[in-house]
């Protein structure tokens, strides 16, 4: 079986529901997928009364994850797990977890031409406020254009006792939805990267399958 999938086109309750299932299924897998339509999901501890604007006609669902709520449709989105065991670290250690697999998103974005680095390695880090968008506002963890400290890429993390699961959104498009529909405290337009599904599929994989080895090559040395 593949370690990573392209997922294709799908609704927000399914798209919640498979990348959930990477929590209990114990192994390494990767998907990227898009939306039917806009949809908002929110982090597993947001309320939607308080996340969402009265009125808003876009459909939300709420993550696996925490973190703030992302306006969909737009986007390429990742959903990752991977074992602890495989990484080596305990669920305690959620820093240590996250930089192990944030270079996989690092490196696919990259390769497929979208500069992106994690924010702490920049001078553009600002505190996360409160704002209910989740790419409102950038911290040490964001991945974001080495250049301009724009966001290019947010994600969500969740650790249990014996897996790690990690959501991404990355612009591609226009929005749809105006987000000042949405949220409150809306984001302010950023760049939006012209990247095929199929070739950021791959380029996730392959980043996804290098950590793979690297992670049973070192379990397998006792190391």
């Amino acid at each position: 079986m593949s370690l990573w999938v392209d997922d294709g086109v799908n609704d927000g309750p399914t798209n919640m529901a498979r990348d959930a299932a990477y929590l209990e299924c114990g192994e390494a897998r990767v998907r990227v997928y898009e939306w039917d339509r806009p949809w908002v999901s929110l982090g597993r501890f947001q309320v939607p009364e308080m996340t969402v604007r009265a009125g808003c006609e876009v459909g939300w669902v709420i993550r696996p994850t925490g973190g703030k709520a992302v306006l969909h449709g737009h986007d390429l989105t990742v959903g990752m797990g991977f074992p602890l065991a495989l990484l080596r670290e305990s669920e305690r250690e959620v820093k240590a977890i996250y930089r192990r697999v944030i270079p996989v998103l690092v490196g696919a974005l990259n390769r497929v031409g979208i500069p992106a680095i994690l924010a702490e390695e920049t001078p553009f880090v600002r505190g996360a406020g409160k704002v209910a968008d989740c790419f409102a506002h950038v911290s040490a963890n964001d991945v974001v254009d080495p250049a301009t400290g724009m966001k290019v890429c947010g994600c969500a993390l969740r650790v249990t006792s014996d897996m790690v699961l990690v959501q991404a959104s990355i612009p591609v498009r226009e929005p749809e939805v105006f987000a000042g529909e949405v949220f409150d405290d809306p984001a302010l337009p950023g760049q939006v990267w012209n990247v095929r599904r199929q070739d950021f599929s791959v380029a996730v994989g392959e980043e996804f399958e290098g950590l793979v080895a690297r992670c049973t090559s070192t379990v397998e040395r006792g190391g």
